[in-house]
C-alpha cells in the first residue's frame, strides 16, 4: 500500500469540486435522508403490530434475502451496464414501496407480511443501488480524491441516519401526521432524490468478453481470494457486520422493554449512534494516508468491541446516549476505510462485484439478525449484547493477525517479482 497519495484539491470536500460526484453526493444526501426515516418507521411499526423481539429481525431478515439473492448480480451488472440506469431504476423501486405502505396505512389496511414484502424490495433495490454507487465513485473521482469521496459518501449516510431518525420521531408522533405520513414523505424525499441522479454521465462501463453471471461473479470472488489484503477487508468487514452491528436491529426493542421509553427516544437514541458517525467520517475525509487508515480500522474495531460490551451494562436511556455516539463513530469509521480500501485495492474492472461482495455483508447481516433477536428472547438482550462483544473481540484478533499475514504475502510476492526483473 501507498502510504500518502498525493493531490492538488485539499479540504474535507474537496471531492465535491468533481461535478459529476457532486451531483452523485446530493442525490445520496436526499436518498438516504428519506431512508433514515424509515429505519425507525420499520422498527416502531413492527413492534406495533407483533410485540416481539425477534420481529423487527424478521423485517431485517425479509431485507436481507432481497439484498444477498441480487447483490452479487447487481455487483455484476454495475461492471457491465450503465451505473447511472442502475441508480435511477433503484430509486423507483424505492419510491413504490414506501408509497404503497404509507397509503395501506391511512387506509388502515396496514399489515405484518406487508412490511416484510416492503423490506425485500427494498432489500433488492439496495442491491443494485449499493455497487453501483459506488463503482460510480471510483469511475468519476480521481484516485488522489477516492478516500475522501467515500468518506463523504459515509457522511451523507451518518449524517441523515442522525437526522431522519430524529424527524421521524418527532413526526410519528405528532397528531394527524404518524408512521403513515412518514412513509409517505419517504417515498417523496426518494422521488426528489432522483433528479440529480439525472444530471450524472450516462457512460458505460469498459466491456469485456461476455460470459454468464455466474461466471463473473466467480471470478470476482476469485480476485478478492488471491488479493492478499483485499481478502482481509472483505472478510473482516463481513464478520464485524455479523457479530456486532445487529445491536442496531436490537435498539427498538431495547428503547422499549429495557428503557422502558417511546418512539421520540428511539429516534433520539438512533440519531446519537449516527451522530457519532457523521463526526467520524468528517475526520476520516481529512485523511489522505492509506497506512494510516489501515490501522485506524483496527483501533476502530477495538472500540466497537468495547462500545457493545457497554451497552449490556448501560442502566438507562441517559446513560445510552454517550455510548451510541462512540460506539457509532467506531462503525462508520471501520466501514468507511475498509470501503475506501476496498476501492483503491481493487482494479477498476472488479469495482462493482468487490463492492457487492462488501455489501453482501450487510446483507448477512439482516439475515443473522432473525435467529440472534430469537436468540435475544430466550436469553435476554443485555446478555445477548454481551456475547456479541466476545465475538468481537475474536474478529479484533483474527484482523490483526490476517493483516500481518497479508502484508508478508505482499513484500514476498513484490520480492519475487523484483527478482524476476533482474
Amino acid at each position: 500500500m501507498s502510504d500518502v497519495a498525493p493531490s492538488s484539491v485539499t479540504g474535507v470536500f474537496a471531492s465535491l469540486s468533481n461535478r459529476a460526484y457532486a451531483m452523485l453526493w446530493w442525490s445520496g444526501l436526499v436518498a438516504f435522508f428519506a431512508v433514515g426515516m424509515q429505519i425507525l418507521a420499520r422498527g416502531w411499526l413492527a413492534i406495533e403490530l407483533t410485540d416481539s423481539n425477534s420481529s423487527f429481525a424478521l423485517v431485517l431478515l425479509a431485507f436481507g434475502i432481497g439484498m444477498v439473492t441480487v447483490t452479487p448480480f447487481g455487483g455484476v451488472a454495475a461492471d457491465r451496464f450503465s451505473r447511472r440506469a442502475l441508480i435511477l431504476g433503484s430509486h423507483f423501486s424505492l419510491t413504490v414501496s414506501a408509497l404503497w405502505l404509507g397509503i395501506m396505512m391511512v387506509l388502515s389496511l396496514e399489515q405484518f407480511w406487508m412490511l416484510l414484502v416492503a423490506s425485500v424490495i427494498q432489500g433488492a433495490s439496495f442491491a443494485f443501488m449499493g455497487p453501483a454507487r459506488m463503482a460510480m465513485t471510483g469511475e468519476v473521482v480521481e484516485r488522489e480524491l477516492l478516500s475522501n469521496a467515500i468518506s463523504l459518501t459515509q457522511l451523507t449516510v451518518a449524517s441523515t441516519q442522525t437526522i431522519g431518525p430524529f424527524a421521524a420521531g418527532l413526526l410519528a408522533d405528532a397528531p394527524g401526521f404518524g408512521l403513515a405520513g412518514v412513509y409517505l414523505l419517504s417515498a417523496g424525499l426518494t422521488a426528489v432524490g432522483t433528479v440529480p441522479v439525472l444530471l450524472l454521465p450516462t457512460s458505460r462501463p469498459e466491456q469485456r468478453e461476455a460470459v454468464s453471471p455466474l461466471e463473473e461473479i466467480a471470478e470476482g470472488v476469485s480476485y478478492v481470494a488471491r488479493s492478499p489484503y483485499l481478502r482481509v477487508v472483505v472478510i473482516s468487514t463481513a464478520l464485524m457486520l455479523l457479530v456486532a452491528m445487529p445491536y442496531l436491529a436490537f435498539l427498538p426493542k431495547y428503547t422499549e422493554s429495557v428503557f422502558g421509553v417511546g418512539v421520540l427516544w428511539l429516534g433520539i437514541l438512533q440519531g446519537a449512534n449516527a451522530l457519532g458517525g457523521t463526526v467520524s467520517a468528517l475526520q476520516v475525509a481529512r485523511m489522505r494516508d492509506n497506512a494510516q487508515l489501515w490501522r485506524l480500522r483496527v483501533a476502530c474495531l477495538a472500540v466497537v468491541a468495547a462500545g457493545v460490551a457497554a451497552l449490556a451494562v448501560t442502566p438507562n436511556h441517559l446513560a445510552a446516549l454517550p455510548v451510541l455516539f462512540v460506539l457509532g463513530g467506531a462503525a462508520t469509521t471501520f466501514q468507511t476505510t475498509n470501503m475506501s480500501m476496498s476501492l483503491l485495492l481493487a482494479e477498476p474492472v472488479y469495482h462493482g462485484r468487490v463492492q457487492s461482495l462488501v455489501m453482501i455483508s450487510f446483507s448477512a447481516q439482516s439475515l443473522i439478525a432473525y435467529p440472534l433477536g430469537a436468540l435475544a428472547d430466550q436469553i435476554g438482550l443485555r446478555e445477548m449484547h454481551a456475547y456479541m462483544a466476545v465475538a468481537t473481540v475474536l474478529v479484533l484478533v483474527w484482523s490483526v493477525v490476517a493483516g500481518r499475514r497479508a502484508r508478508r504475502q505482499t513484500e514476498a510476492a513484490r520480492a519475487e517479482t523484483q527478482v524476476a526483473r533482474s
